[in-house]
């Protein structure tokens, strides 16, 4: 076969990959078509979920790979096409971090840092430090898309020996990345972090489990009850989730049940400012962890020590430096979410400053996996809470990174496992919270970064926000990809008027190595979009020596 045919036959096959209309309409066309259509789910890998009637919605249109690939330079496509390669091979994928922490100690930190910098580093992340990032963002821009930089820092060792010295420097980077966002990006900021980068593993750990045993205490002593405390709305959102978890949203405890648990009229009385006779979770939880003395009362949960505490209070001193930074240069910030043996206390500071700074718009957002089984439960509460403060729920919806972890984690401690059984149940799950948080966008409750590899999801959300009409341009609802990842489907988006974000890891390669361990662990998630990617790699680079 000719160069030339095989170049044909190339572009047939990553044009035929999509059999989807043609998007050349403007972002005001695409607001009239598609309607919502429920969702069916098919095998594990190949679930097709939430949408019906698929000829009539909005498409991605793979077939110009010039203008796809424009921002990208020869060389830069090539190593897309290597380093994406590599990340199918499952050998490489279970065996990354331990290979590149092998080459570093064999090839000597400069020699392993300029390496990787040419090669996996440069297609994941955007540079060591702002001067590096700048130009990368600039490029971006130039096409259409914004960015948001992940600091891409952590601890997930509950032994960890990091301590507050490098918590404290960790705070002062984020700060002034901060500052020097507000420079290198012309659009409003965005940025997102760990907090594990800003306090211990232990001290998370330590706060999850006494969340747990709060929470076991409230679904142990309440009972099942909706319209009084939700209203008919918040009922609504409940009936969209098809969840086998108890709804913590659906339950209350009443006055007997919790005077009953903590021989405290008083306290309750004072919680219960509306005389309802009961206190729905978020209203149970704020009691008990703001007295340490009815803390005591309630059997199964841990103690707050003063150590744990004060360590607390150091982390919230933080993390309100942090928001206030935000807040000053009108930015936005992106709080990442982490292993499910530290996220409840994650998701506990995270709503404490949304309700604090989220009025009027959503400065600070929380991540939501949808892979977790209980992510429906965390979702539903945060949302019935925003709704009744009067407060924006800052919504990142993602699949999640943490999957091979968090399974050996609960088999080697025989717990059940918090993943979802399949994938189709994490993509109806990924819908099912979209309808949520688009109700909320819908009632100016909600600001939303979903981020997606998946064509299917990203289908559904452009049908959906025609549905709703919302300006395609807006940053209520914006879509998310990885650097390094999804060009296509980015660059597209952008193309068509949609706000688009790339998010960019960036920090010394030394510590970004375990987030670059799982760019590559999570591309055997989203194998499908790789392989239609490499294929249009192939078709470009053709086109360009062929000069077509």
């Amino acid at each position: 076969m000719s160069i030339l045919s095989r170049f044909q036959v190339l572009r047939r096959k990553a044009g035929g990959l999509i059999n989807l209309p043609n998007t050349t309409k403007s972002p005001t066309d695409l607001n009239k078509v598609g309607r919502r259509g429920s969702g069916t789910s098919n095998a594990h890998h190949n679930s097709r979920v939430g949408v019906r009637n698929k000829a009539t919605l909005v498409g991605l249109d793979h077939k110009n790979t010039q203008q796809t690939y424009r921002s990208k330079s020869n060389f830069e496509l090539v190593r897309s096409l290597l380093i994406l390669k590599t990340c199918t091979y499952q050998i490489f994928v279970r065996n990354a971090e331990k290979t590149m922490r092998f080459s570093r100690v064999v090839l000597g930190r400069p020699l392993f840092t300029y390496i990787m910098k040419k090669t996996f580093y440069g297609q994941f992340a955007g540079g060591e430090n702002i001067t590096e990032l700048k130009p990368v963002v600039e490029k971006l821009a130039n096409h259409g898309v914004r960015s948001m930089l992940n600091f891409s820092v952590e601890q997930a060792d509950l032994g960890s020996s990091k301590g507050e010295v490098h918590c404290q420097s960790n705070l002062e980077t984020i700060l002034g990345v901060l500052e020097s966002s507000k420079e290198v990006c012309e659009v409003r900021p965005y940025s997102s972090f760990k907090i594990t980068g800003l306090t211990t593993p232990w001290l998370l750990n330590q706060f999850t489990e006494v969340l747990k045993g709060v929470e076991r205490a409230f679904l142990d002593n309440s009972q099942f009850e909706r319209t009084k405390k939700q209203g008919r709305f918040m009922c609504s959102l409940s009936d969209k989730v098809k969840s086998n978890e108890i709804l913590l949203a659906n339950r209350v405890i009443t006055r007997d049940a919790f005077i009953a648990l903590t021989s405290s009229p008083q306290s309750f009385d004072k919680a219960d400012v509306n005389n309802t006779g009961t206190l729905d979770f978020q209203q149970f939880r704020d009691l008990i962890l703001s007295n340490p003395d009815i803390i005591k009362q309630i059997p199964g949960v841990p103690e707050l020590t003063e150590e744990l505490v004060q360590g607390i209070e150091r982390l919230r001193d933080r993390l309100e430096q942090i928001a206030e930074k935000t807040k000053t240069l009108d930015a936005r910030i992106m709080i990442d979410a982490e292993q499910t043996y530290m996220q409840p206390a994650i998701d506990y500071f995270t709503l404490e400053l949304m309700r604090k700074h989220n009025q009027g718009v959503a400065y600070v957002y929380n991540t939501y996996q949808c892979y977790l089984k209980k992510t429906p439960n965390t979702l539903i509460l945060d949302a019935m809470d925003a709704m009744s403060r009067g407060y924006n729920l800052g919504v990142k919806l993602v699949r999640g990174a943490y999957m091979v972890e968090e399974t050996a984690r609960a088999a080697r401690l025989n717990y059940d496992n918090p993943i979802q059984d399949s994938k189709a149940d994490t993509d109806r799950t990924y819908h099912e919270m979209l309808d949520v948080v688009l109700e909320l966008v819908s009632r100016d409750h909600c600001f939303v970064l979903a981020g997606s590899h998946n064509e299917e999801t990203v289908r559904y959300l452009m049908a959906r926000l025609g549905d709703l009409r919302v300006d395609p341009g807006t940053e209520k609802v914006v879509f998310g990809q990885l650097y390094g990842l999804c060009d296509p489907t980015t660059f597209q988006l952008a193309n068509s008027g949609y706000t688009v974000f790339k998010a960019i890891a960036w920090g010394k390669v030394e510590e970004v190595l375990p987030f670059l361990a799982r760019r590559a662990e999570e591309n055997t998630g989203v194998l499908g979009s790789t392989t239609r990617e490499l294929d249009l790699l192939k078709v470009e680079l053709w086109r360009r020596v062929l000069g077509d």
